[in-house]
This record gives C-alpha cells, structure tokens and sequence, in this order.
C-alpha cells in the first residue's frame, strides 16, 4: 500500500499550537462577554456563527506529529479537486451578487432573465463545437500556431460571454425550482425553502472510485479536478491496480453535492434542473437521519443516491415544464428487477439494442465470476462487453469492479443489482409523488429500518 507521511518538527509543531489557540482568543472570550451583556439573547446567533467557525478552523489543522494517506490518496494526491477553495471562492461570489440585484436600481427583471438564459442556452453547444475545434487543431501532425490561437480566443471570447451570464441564469433556474418545492410542500413556512437552492453551474470533479478486485464494493471514493487528462487517468487507475490490487476507476460526474453545489456546464436545460434538484435533495436531506447515514457507506449510499435521483428528476422536469411551458416529462418505473435465480426476461426484438438490460446482464455475470473467485476472467468478461458497447455506439472508457461499485449505487441505473428503485418507487406512487417520498424515506437511519417500513407499506422486502 502506498502510504505518505509527514513528520512535522518542533517548530512547526509550536506554531500549529499557536494557530489552534487563536481561535480560542479570538472566540472564547467575545463569547463570554456576549453571554454576559444584558442583550445576550439578541446576540446568540452570532454565538453559534463564531463557534461553528472554530469547529471548521479545529477541524482544518493537523492533528497528531503526522499525516497518512490511503493508497488512493496518495496516488492522486498531484489531482485533488479543491473544495474547500471552490467554497471560498463561490459562496460569497453568489450571496454578494444577491444582494447586488435586490437594489432597486439592478436590472433584474424577469424578461432580462429569460434572455440571459435563452443567450446562455445558444451558447452550451457552441462552446461544445469549439472546444472540439481546439481539440482538433491540436491533435494534428503538423499543428499550425496561428490557427489554434485563433480556435482559442474563440472558445476564450464565448467562455467570458457564458461566465458573464452564469449569475443571473443560475438565480433564474435557483428560482424555478424554489417555486415548485413550494407548490409540492417542501417548504418551511411560506416561500422560506431549507436549505436555500443554490448551484454554481461551472465544471463538477470527477470522481476516483476504488473498489476491491474480488467483489465489487465500494470502499473509497475521492474527488479529482475536473481537467484531468486521460493519460492521467489511466497512470493512477495502473499504478492502484499493479501495486495495490486494487480496482479504480476515474469518472466523470454532472454534479457535486457542496454548498453551492457543483452542476456540469455541458448540459441541456432539462438535466441542468433535474441534477439541481438532485443536489438540492442531498443538501436537504443532511438535516435528518437518511441523509447523515449517507457516510456510512454501502446500502445507505444506494437509498440516499436512489431517493435523489426519483425526487430530482421530478421536481427538475416540473420546473423546466413551468420555464418552458411544455408539458412535464412522463416518468416510467424502473424496469423490472430480475434476481439471478428468475428466469431471464423475453430477448429484444432482432436489430434492437437494449442498453439496459445489456448492463444488467453484464453486473449479474461479473458478479457471479468474482463470487466463483474467477477474478481475471470477471474483468476479461466486462471489458469485452465494454468493446461490444462501443461496436454499438456507446463509449465507455473503461468497465471494472470500481465502475459498477459507482454506478450501481443509483438503484434505477443498468448498473444496479437491487430492488431498491422499485421499492422506492411502490412507496413514491403510495405518497401520491416524489414530495411524500421524500418525506416518508428522510427519517431512516438504517436499512433494516427502511426494509420495516416497507414492511408496515405491504411492499416487498429483499434484495
């Protein structure tokens, strides 16, 4: 396993010491003197402020005379994805621009919205063609100077018109889905909304999946800056699997979910709401149990990333019906789920290709190949489905044991070996729509607790 560690010396020990005993000034005693002055009651709130302050700065610094990385860590360590700088950098931004627009003198009035958006719109995929112009021009055997600088102060002119647009279309679509959360009932009291909506559309991390090689689970997931290059991929996901036995892959993501959350710049308008309001589903839910067992792992993953994507692909499609005045998009059940021990459903029609059930069957063998402790022959499997995807039009880099641990903890995706989305979506039709599940799943803190509420709904338990 590849491990880093950093010895700190005495130096730099005494003046961690001192950094951790400056919030303690700088907190400790303002508190007691609030607490203290007849108009404490007024100030408890900026009580609370300073004090989580505290907790984030105590929690920031190093701990002990070291620090230590999982392999993952330390492979990737050069492409970490910075959040905590995204944070800083973004959350004023937007809370400042706010309060900017709500002056009586901004021009923030709904028709300039709906241009900016339409503008923005018209932009998506002309950053697409020239971005691949750049790629290509740079690709050639004989890569001519001009050209390209030409290609990249095109792409640089109509990324500074998006950028310049990003702030009032992102507030424009914050409110759209604010106004439907309010119309189903997910709403404090009047239009007041918890947490806020609130997204930055810029270009989410990927994410670095690690699972191990003998079954698939998954056991680390970190965050990777946007812009890592294939060729970098491949090295780190290499090096995990020649010296640590470990299978990794490096995925894209559409979204991350920090505060503003993180949605791709790439997309339509329709998916720009539906993972918003994803997002806006896992931020909602860290103020009750579901939400907080997330970071225990395993089948929690699966029942929080499942809940998001049911309650965000409703609520998203409502708000783009109500920007675009088209009707709402019709939402199906999952497809039936087949254990491996029911017999397998009816073959496509001649000529058709069923990208869903190709997937399934794809998880269902590997799965059995690892659990016959036939390892190489499971990964010998997914990649030979992977180059039959592409010889019928789907491009997948790469299909291992750490593909399916991500993909397969949404419960509705091809990748998924569980019930959990039907079972989701008995209790969503029980609810009468995606606001009563949500409110129905948010207080469970364990499977077995989820699995006896099925059980009280008369829907079927087990995977």
């Amino acid at each position: 396993m590849l491990t880093a560690r950093r010895t700190p010396k005495p130096a730099a020990n005494r003046v961690t010491q001192r950094l951790f005993k400056l919030p303690l000034r700088l907190v400790i005693r303002p508190v007691r003197r609030t607490l203290r002055a007849p108009e404490g009651r007024v100030s408890r709130w900026l009580v609370v402020a300073l004090l989580v302050l505290y907790g984030i700065i105590a929690w920031m610094l190093p701990r002990g005379d070291s620090l230590s990385f999982t392999a993952a860590e330390a492979a990737s360590a050069s492409h970490r994805y910075g959040l905590l700088s995204f944070e800083i950098e973004n959350f004023l931004d937007k809370w400042l621009h706010r309060v900017y627009t709500a002056f009586p003198w901004t021009d923030t009035g709904t028709a300039d919205r709906e241009r900016d958006l339409a503008r923005y719109l018209e932009l998506v995929p002309l950053i697409r063609s020239v971005e691949f112009n750049v790629l290509e021009e740079s690709s050639k055997d004989t890569v001519a100077p001009a050209a390209l600088a030409e290609r990249q102060r095109e792409l640089d002119d109509l990324l500074s018109e998006r950028d310049g647009l990003r702030d009032s279309v992102e507030e424009y679509l914050e409110s759209a889905i604010s106004a439907r959360l309010v119309e189903v009932g997910l709403n404090v009291a009047g239009d007041f909304i918890w947490p806020p909506v609130d997204f930055r559309i810029d270009n989410p991390p990927s994410v670095l999946v690690i699972s191990p090689r003998d079954r698939i689970d998954r056991a680390e997931t970190i965050l990777i800056e946007p812009d890592i290059s294939v060729a970098d991929m491949e090295r780190i996901e290499k090096l995990l699997l020649e010296e640590n036995n470990l299978s990794a892959a490096i995925m894209r993501t559409g979204g991350l979910a920090s505060y503003p959350n993180v949605i791709s710049s790439t997309r339509d308008l329709l998916p720009t709401l539906e993972v918003a309001a994803h997002e806006w589903v896992h931020a909602y839910l860290f103020f009750y149990p579901l939400g907080r067992s997330f970071f225990s792992g395993g089948q929690m993953v699966e029942l929080n990333e499942t809940l998001a994507n049911i309650v965000g692909n409703e609520i998203g499609g409502e708000a783009w019906a109500q920007l675009t005045g088209n009707p709402a998009p019709v939402r199906e059940p999952p497809p039936p789920f087949t254990s491996p021990d029911e017999p397998p459903a009816p073959e496509p029609e001649p000529g058709e290709f069923d990208f869903f059930r190709f997937m399934r069957d794809t998880r269902v063998r590997a799965d059995e190949l690892l659990a016959a402790g036939e390892t190489d022959e499971a990964e010998t499997w997914m990649e030979r489905r992977r180059v039959e995807l592409q010889d019928n039009g789907y491009f997948i880099r790469k299909i291992n044991q750490a593909f399916f641990a991500f993909n397969g903890s949404y419960g509705d995706s091809p990748s998924s070996v569980s019930p959990t989305a039907h079972q989701m979506w008995e209790l969503r039709q029980q609810e009468n729509g995606s606001a009563g599940l949500l409110k129905a799943v948010r207080g469970v803190s364990t499977y077995s607790e989820f699995e006896a509420l099925l059980d009280a709904r008369g829907i079927a338990v087990g995977r």
